[in-house]
């Protein structure tokens, strides 16, 4: 259910979101999708709500980190090692991006369905509990990915981590059999898509990507229903 309500949260922000290099046919694609699930949910006189905080989402971040300039501030840190000052200037900026996230959460509320909504108070501290796990240390863990190729490293094994997506996706004969799945079924899927990912990640140069991504599913797991210590 939380997945429906990202995908809407995330329709609303690119309905009114400018840099989007979508074309107006599909932005009134779009807009249609957000008021028939509006409609769906009889909530159709929100959906000027629902698109007012897609708006003040985009707005709110834009005033928190300009794409642009941390890029260039990376690259400009990566020669004298001094990534960690860069992340721990914007990890201090947390606090007012979960404001932003909480609300866009609480503006698209009105047109999800109602057990998406129950669920929404465990979405918000997920988020909460993963953007405090990126500024681990004033942003750390982030700094160390990047400098030592993180981001390179997912990039040259992208086709063989959507291999170990495909082949979960393929060991289901229709979405009622994923469905229909135990909830210890669904987590030994979990691990078997996790464990699938790391394994690949280990084959780059140094082992941080890796790590971070074990790291990041044992986070994950660990505040899922699937941890049951």
């Amino acid at each position: 259910m939380m997945l429906k309500t990202i995908v809407f949260a995330v329709m609303a922000v690119a309905v009114l979101a400018d840099e989007y290099t979508i074309s107006d046919d599909k932005r009134a694609q779009l807009r249609e999708m957000l008021r028939a699930q509006c409609q769906k949910n009889n909530a159709e006189d929100k959906v000027e709500q629902v698109e007012t905080a897609g708006k003040t989402f985009v707005d709110c971040v834009k005033g928190l980190i300009d794409v642009a300039t941390l890029q260039r501030e990376i690259e400009e840190a990566k020669p004298n090692g001094a990534l960690d000052e860069v992340f721990k200037k914007y990890c201090a900026k947390t606090p007012e991006l979960k404001t932003c996230i909480y609300n866009l959460l609480d503006g698209v509320s009105p047109c999800i369905d109602s057990n998406a909504r129950d669920q929404m108070t465990s979405f918000k501290n997920g988020t909460n509990q993963f953007i405090d796990f990126i500024c681990y240390k004033d942003g750390d863990r982030i700094a160390l990915f990047i400098a030592e190729g993180g981001p390179q490293c997912f990039q040259s094994k992208a086709n063989e981590i959507r291999e170990c997506a495909t082949n979960i996706k393929d060991s289901f004969s229709s979405i009622e059999a994923a469905k229909a799945l135990t909830l210890d079924q669904k987590c030994a899927k979990f691990d078997e898509l996790s464990a699938c990912i790391v394994t690949k990640l280990e084959g780059c140069e140094t082992p941080t990507p890796s790590n971070m991504a074990e790291s990041l599913f044992r986070f994950v797991r660990k505040g899922s229903p699937c941890n049951k210590e």
